[in-house]
């Protein structure tokens, strides 16, 4: 040992790392973390080449078009432009984990077993927002399902149901008091029964009987915007579930204050209704 002080203080500090390693906790110590997905790295990719369409790549590449549309985010499929790259999904859907949506969510919107995704991503615990997790063999794709209910336009949302509009946004006559009053959304003429589909992806608020609305889903899309669905005669999720667009979330009914069978879909922005029309494509 060296005779000078602060020459032995500093060899005691350089060496006090070595020392500690042995020591200090593993990293599952806390809990569990989530292992990084390696999906993306093992899935090839494509760039787009003049003349080239979605549906002559899933060709190529043996994959469904379902599959591609929802592994790329493909809102509108004319869109897709010479120099983009795509991922070309192997075996199921490549998903892009949004923030605060959980592995039960996603195993729910794909119609899979959570431990299927688990399994298929080697992953321990939650995934972090924006991860990308093989969904194997899923028995749903809600995403193409939003690309036919957006008409294959771009828009905030997509129509939760097709049908005519029975009854718009605005002022009118109650149906059942008779009486001036305001309607806060639009009405879709459907049969009972009827899917009905998540506008866009979010979380939900409520799923319960409220009121005139009868059974009403409620989902919050994080952005100002909510959605309502109303007067339903099922109801496919529960408060807290994460949806994505084109999500089956309820059949459609005539609870509540309803005149026939019908969807009442609304849209808000902060606490007040806004015309639902503008924001559809």
């Amino acid at each position: 040992m060296s005779d000078n002080p602060i020459l032995a203080v500093a060899i005691a500090l350089l060496f006090l790392p070595l020392l500690l390693v042995p020591f200090l906790p593993s990293p599952q110590a806390g809990g569990p973390v989530a292992s990084p997905p390696a999906t993306t790295s093992a899935s090839p990719t494509y760039v787009v080449r003049p003349g080239d369409t979605l549906s002559g790549i899933a060709d190529r590449y043996g994959v469904p078009l379902a599959y591609l549309v929802a592994s790329n985010g493909i809102t509108d499929p004319s869109l897709v432009r010479p120099g983009q790259l795509l991922y070309i999904p192997q075996g199921g859907v490549l998903h892009t984990v949004k923030p605060g949506q959980t592995v039960a969510d996603i195993a729910k919107t794909y119609d899979v077993a959570e431990d299927a995704i688990r399994s298929a991503n080697n992953l321990v615990g939650e995934p972090s927002p924006g991860a990308r997790l093989l969904v194997p063999a899923p028995g749903t794709v809600p995403q193409a399902t939003a690309v036919e209910l957006g008409q294959g336009r771009s828009s905030l949302f997509v129509w939760p149901a097709r049908g005519p509009i029975s009854s718009p946004f605005g002022p009118r006559v109650h149906p059942i008091y008779r009486v001036p009053s305001f309607h806060s959304g639009v009405d879709i003429a459907l049969p009972e029964g009827t899917t009905v589909y998540a506008a866009a992806p979010g979380r939900v608020v409520e799923a319960d009987w409220h009121g005139g609305y009868g059974l009403l889903v409620v989902i919050d899309h994080g952005n100002g915007y909510t959605t309502y669905y109303g007067h339903l005669s099922r109801l496919l999720v529960f408060p807290g579930q994460f949806v994505e667009a084109g999500q089956p979330i309820a059949r459609s009914g005539n609870t509540g204050l309803s005149t026939g069978p019908h969807l009442h879909f609304e849209v808000r922005q902060g606490d007040n209704p806004v015309d639902p029309l503008p924001l559809l494509p």
